[in-house]
């Protein structure tokens, strides 16, 4: 989002888009950039020329009145997230308005600076996620037509073949079936688990309205990418089930290692990975906790251009897997309680934990090394 949230006001009172104004301005760490108009048919000429991440909307316009005003809005720029501010609360436009695609319906008076632009930066981010749904969402249909295609054409040559006809077209029926049902289930599981992290941004926004977007846009964008990098091996696989993990886990820590402009003569990363193929539910876990400790590490690890090492090793043992992440850096409190973690990412380190019924160990004699065993 940059330093400064752009936001565009469609409002027909000047005194209360002065207030909306104003409200926002006393909202610490937040820098906002107004646009204002006083009709809809000057907004949607804005929204054609300029770029904003975020529309304050009111219903009651006087070239506009009512659901009409957030359709036509809608619209003219359907990927600009909308949040209505109405000075009157009508409980049927409100709940068509977010069924039709509106992020929020506030209103006018009911409101403080803090609430707004809460709902503004959450507003932002879900449109985010959602638009990463739909990709991901287009992308497996799309891969579903070409599989598709390519039995069909398999099925065209088969049928020249008569004595051999009959069998041929049950196998690739049953073929066809088959993949579609699998891609079917790991889309869900994708969108499952990008609904996880939703509920991170929920939760966070609404426990820490004061992070600074910045930092929080970093985070989403590091947690949807291990979904993306997962999707991305699950369409390399022969069979659409099992990836590779080892080859995931490198392209990952290269990903975060370039995401943080870390230095290599400075930190380095070293691997030690079993080539054990995993499934989607282990995965994505797994690859959840690498990014999360990982950016650990590299944010807070080696303070003031510090030398360093980042390991992580992946093995199974005795009917059990084990999962290490670790560095040599300055290390944590030795009397951290890893049930009472504070920071949202060592929080989820947790849960994700638990999601696979494993356990954590802390090792912080020199420097930090967390062991997931499960």
């Amino acid at each position: 989002m940059g330093n400064s949230t752009r936001i565009l006001i469609i409002e027909d009172n000047i005194r209360d888009a002065r207030l909306i104004q104003e409200m926002l301005k006393e909202v610490r760490h937040f820098n906002f950039v107004f646009t204002h108009v006083e009709k809809l048919g000057k907004g949607l000429e804005c929204l054609r020329k300029n770029d904003f991440e975020v529309l304050l909307l009111d219903l009651n316009l006087p070239d506009s009145t009512g659901l009409e005003t957030f359709i036509k809005a809608h619209n003219s720029s359907s990927n600009l997230p909308i949040v209505i501010l109405s000075g009157q609360f009508d409980e049927d436009i409100a709940v068509e308005a977010v069924h039709q695609g509106a992020q929020d319906y506030l209103m006018k008076g009911e409101v403080d600076g803090k609430l707004l632009a809460r709902s503004i930066f959450y507003a932002i981010e879900r449109k985010a996620i959602e638009e990463e749904l739909i990709k991901h969402r287009d992308h497996l249909e799309e891969l579903v037509e070409k599989r598709t295609r390519g039995l069909k054409e398999a099925n065209k040559k088969l049928r020249k073949e008569i004595n051999e006809r009959k069998q041929a077209e049950e196998e690739i029926r049953s073929s066809l079936e088959e993949k579609k049902i699998l891609l079917d289930e790991i889309q869900q599981r994708i969108q499952n688990s990008l609904h996880t992290i939703i509920s991170i941004i929920d939760a966070e926004y609404f426990q820490n309205g004061q992070k600074n977007p910045e930092d929080f846009n970093q985070e989403i964008q590091n947690r949807a990418k291990v979904v993306e990098l997962i999707n991305e091996k699950l369409n390399e696989s022969e069979d659409f089930a099992m990836i590779d993990f080892s080859c995931y886990i490198r392209e990952l820590t290269s990903y975060l290692f370039d995401f943080y402009g870390v230095d290599p003569n400075l930190i380095s990363f070293k691997m030690e990975v079993e080539g054990i193929p995993l499934d989607i539910d282990v995965a994505i876990p797994c690859g959840l906790i690498i990014n999360e400790l990982v950016t650990n590490s590299l944010k807070h690890a080696f303070p003031d251009g510090r030398e360093g090492e980042i390991d992580i090793k992946f093995h199974s043992d005795d009917n059990k897997t084990v999962l290490k992440v670790l560095d040599n850096g300055i290390g944590l409190s030795e009397d951290m309680d890893i049930e009472k973690m504070e920071t949202s990412g060592l929080r989820l380190v947790n849960k994700l934990a638990k999601q696979l019924k494993g356990t954590i160990e802390l090792n912080t004699d020199k420097g930090t090394e967390f062991r997931i065993i499960f």
